[in-house]
């Protein structure tokens, strides 16, 4: 492969804005990466007639959409970020638009339902309004597709024409959104064609969907092991990856966690920033116990948060957030040498989640420890149980071990 050269100027801009993103505590490879975008932009600038960075970044874009759109969401993160860079402002991902009042009038209801009536999360409810908002401005523009005839035609065409060039699984978000609105629009009392509802969900569209990823048990049972004891970074990344083995929490519920949280003396803690944002007390194992202790008395830092994991180098003492816990899990990973399927943090909440089933706990104590409000989330994790498929496997009676035969 040739390598591409560039200007002492340019790569100077470079390397500051590498800096800036290790500074930030933004991976190695996530630098690099972006360092690639950032020397595409920086080599075409002279040919873009305008003063205003933002303008400039802007009409790049506008290029890169059209030229290489499956690398577009990637190269306007790390454009955002560069932007953000040089004028201390965070740039929202999409400009202004005027918005139909009509439309803006049932996505405030939509959201409301969302999150008063479904219990999701906001953010949750923000995306799926998103996704929503686009849908109906695209068929706003045909006066003949009122809500009421829209049939899963109109939505599949809507898949094809518009959201081509995104992921499977994307386009399954964007679908199971409609159905959720369209659910929305039976609960206000509207018609709705029945079609609608027959349209997959989205985990339809992901590879062996039916079955969820976990991890090897030998691997999931000493990650906790591969943060370096000895030192204060590892202390904190050992207690991180033990909420997860040892809770079952998800990603938000350990960055959310505080001091204030454990109740020491009775030896639980309680998650409170949930999903369903129902709190719920889950007992503090004493491997656990004795992790955060350590931690506490000999490794976190000075700090005014009560949020129980913090940042050590940049900004230390500042609460970490989603990102930097995703952060840790991943250099774990990297650490641990195993062969691990899924990149995120997950995967150890559904392989904690499943090895409380196969441990003998019924449905409805593996949901209420995984803070699931409905069984149907937690049935998916009795289709690993492994033990129950060997059982069931067991060689037919009747029949011989040496060569299938009945006797």
């Amino acid at each position: 492969m040739s390598t591409i050269k560039v200007t002492p100027g340019v790569q100077k801009e470079i390397d500051s804005y590498r800096q800036y993103m290790l500074d930030n505590e933004y991976t190695q490879q996530t630098a690099l990466g972006y360092s690639t975008y950032l020397s595409r932009y920086l080599r075409q600038l002279s040919c873009v007639e305008t003063d205003c960075a933002k303008e400039r970044v802007a009409l790049f874009l506008e290029d890169q959409r059209e030229c290489n759109p499956e690398n577009f969401k990637e190269c306007r993160a790390a454009l955002y970020l560069y932007l953000k860079m040089m004028t201390g402002e965070c740039i929202p991902r999409r400009a202004p638009r005027t918005s139909i009042p009509e439309i803006e009038a049932i996505i405030r209801r939509f959201h409301d339902y969302s999150v008063e009536i479904k219990r999701i999360s906001v953010g949750s409810a923000n995306s799926e309004a998103s996704h929503v908002r686009d849908f109906l401005e695209h068929i706003s523009r045909n006066d003949s597709n009122r809500l009421e005839s829209i049939t899963a035609f109109e939505i599949r065409d809507y898949v094809v024409d518009r959201l081509a060039h995104l992921k499977d699984s994307s386009k399954g978000r964007m679908v199971t959104s409609v159905r959720n609105f369209f659910r929305f629009q039976r609960f206000e009392g509207a018609p709705v064609h029945e079609s609608v509802f027959l349209l997959p969900l989205s985990p339809a569209v992901w590879k062996n969907a039916p079955f969820p990823a976990t991890m090897d048990d030998a691997v999931f049972s000493s990650l906790h092991e591969v943060p370096n004891k000895d030192t204060a970074t590892g202390k904190r990344n050992r207690c991180i990856i033990l909420c997860f083995t040892e809770l079952a929490l998800r990603c938000i519920e350990v960055a959310s966690l505080t001091l204030d949280d454990f109740n020491w003396h009775e030896g639980y803690v309680s998650i409170k920033n949930t999903k369903n944002k129902s709190d719920r007390k889950l007992p503090i194992s004493e491997k656990l116990g004795q992790s955060i202790i350590e931690y506490l008395q000999s490794a976190r830092p000075m700090s005014a948060s009560r949020t129980l994991f913090v940042r050590f180098r940049h900004t230390c003492g500042e609460p970490m957030g989603v990102s930097q816990v995703r952060g840790v899990v991943g250099r774990v990973y990297a650490k641990s040498g195993a062969e691990i399927k899924a990149t995120g943090t997950h995967i150890l909440r559904r392989t904690a989640g499943t090895k409380l089933y196969n441990s003998g706990n019924s449905l409805k104590l593996t949901a209420d420890i995984l803070g699931h409000e409905s069984l149907d989330s937690t049935v998916l994790y009795t289709k690993a149980d492994m033990i129950g498929l060997r059982q069931v496997a067991a060689p037919w009676p009747g029949m011989t071990a040496a060569g299938g035969h009945y006797e």
